[in-house]
């Protein structure tokens, strides 16, 4: 007999950063000292509408790391913490003897065995808990990773579900280079989310559906190139033209399989991968601030803190939320990749 499917749900979700904070002014003054364009970058750091960003080194101590294989030993001392951080404002005193899965999500750094074994060992996750460990999603993988515990969960009445991410973007800042390094270095910043998955009906964020997109003929736009130097970002600027356009498609289909059209969409939980990036998605949507707000609040207090990113935003708006009401939540990664998901407050 084929298995029935259960309601999935979002029970809480937490957000942890590094102790250090970085204004957008100070960085733009470091970055415009280094490559001796201050002028370039005070303008760019302006565009991108962030006022501070939270890292887990100073610009200095990054510098001084050199190869990759010192700034990975910096990934792997600092992430496990800042997911156990996040993790523990979810779980607080949830059953985690119902832990069916663990699904993490990082693209900044390289650890085998992945920090998910210090995830599950520090709250004791029984030793059959699936872990998923995904680390190619780029800025994609939190919804990716939200996704695939919803996937996992479906068939697993009264079972719980951990999806966590982190990343410690800090450490592809290099001097120089290209405007689409410059940007980065100008967007991106560190931190981990966390979110806590149950079956079954309750308080949270109902996940109605999901849904991935894969936008061809654009694997050049977004990704990293791994040199002796660490990883190195690409970032092309026509990003938010390759992306708007698709973006809408995927959103339109998504919400005609259920039923529903955008008029029946009270909050859009984009990824704050810059401001033109979000300008682009409210113009193709014809969507006011106030349908977007939580995704720009994120942004100008964080940055872009790639897969840990869309958390953030999905936790401010869990505040917010209104029973009963819908909301898509987006994501875009190397590929160039749309994930999306389609939730209802409860």
């Amino acid at each position: 007999m084929p298995m029935t499917e259960t309601r999935v749900r979002i029970n809480g979700i937490n957000v942890a950063h590094p102790p250090l904070r970085l204004p957008q002014a100070e960085a733009a003054r470091a970055i415009g000292a280094l490559t001796l364009n201050p002028r370039r970058a005070a303008a760019l750091a302006r565009g991108t509408q962030i006022e501070q960003r939270a890292i887990a080194l100073t610009a200095g101590e990054v510098l001084a790391l050199g190869a990759a294989g010192a700034r990975n030993d910096v990934y792997q001392r600092i992430a496990p913490g800042l997911a156990i951080d996040a993790a523990r404002g979810v779980l607080g005193e949830a059953d985690v003897s119902r832990m069916a899965c663990l699904v993490t999500s990082s693209c900044t750094g390289y650890s085998v065995p992945s920090w998910g074994v210090d995830v599950a060992e520090a709250f004791r996750m029984p030793a059959c808990t699936a872990r998923l460990p995904i680390t190619e999603a780029g800025c994609a993988g939190g919804v990716v990773a939200l996704a695939r515990a919803v996937d996992h969960l479906r068939t697993r009445p009264g079972a719980s579900g951990l999806a966590v991410a982190v990343e410690l973007c800090s450490l592809a800042f290099h001097p120089g280079g290209d405007d689409g390094n410059l940007t980065s270095t100008l967007i991106f910043g560190d931190g981990a989310g966390a979110a806590l998955l149950q079956t079954g009906d309750g308080p949270g964020l109902e996940v109605v559906d999901t849904a991935s997109r894969l936008v061809p003929d654009t694997k050049h736009a977004l990704g990293f190139a791994l040199t002796d130097q660490g990883l190195y970002p690409i970032l092309t600027r026509d990003l938010p033209d390759l992306l708007g356009e698709p973006t809408r498609e995927a959103v339109l289909e998504l919400l005609y399989r259920n039923g529903i059209t955008t008029r029946d969409i009270g909050a859009w939980l984009l990824h704050p991968g810059g401001a033109r990036i979000l300008k682009t998605l409210e113009d193709g949507f014809g969507l006011d601030r106030c349908q977007t707000h939580w995704s720009w609040d994120s942004m100008r207090e964080f940055g872009n803190t790639s897969s840990a990113a869309i958390f953030d935003v999905m936790r401010r708006y869990f505040q917010d939320r209104r029973p009963g009401e819908y909301a898509v939540v987006a994501a875009f990664g190397p590929g160039l990749s749309i994930e999306l998901m389609l939730v209802r407050a409860q």
